[in-house]
């Protein structure tokens, strides 16, 4: 790859984990939501005004996890792909190169 070519491809990776950083607090939400729901409630559990039993709602809560390691999955393989592609990079980098190698480094 080009250099310019590891720049584009680096700041189509920033742009996406800025994304599944917003995305990853829908998932987070529904995981502490559940969990809530559970603690405080009896034997019938209300979930975004269904009522569900107890196990199912255990199980729609596991689901909302399962959905949340998913997207961390994908985040920590974004930032792997990035790491690559910034070890690809050779010589002077120029200010707006080095702001974007800036900003994926916030990601982590």
């Amino acid at each position: 790859m080009t250099h310019q070519e590891v720049i584009h491809q680096l700041h189509g990776l920033v742009r996406r984990l800025r994304w599944l950083n917003v995305l990853q607090l829908i998932p987070d939400t529904l995981v502490i939501y559940g969990i809530l729901q559970l603690a405080f409630s009896g034997q019938i559990v209300t979930l975004f005004e269904a009522s569900f039993s107890r196990n199912q709602a255990v199980l729609v809560t596991v689901l909302f996890a399962l959905i949340d390691l998913c997207v961390t999955g994908i985040r920590y393989n974004d930032r792997i792909a990035g790491k690559r592609l910034i070890s690809q990079l050779s010589g002077r980098l120029t200010t707006p190169e080095a702001e974007l190698i800036k900003k994926f480094e916030r990601f982590k």
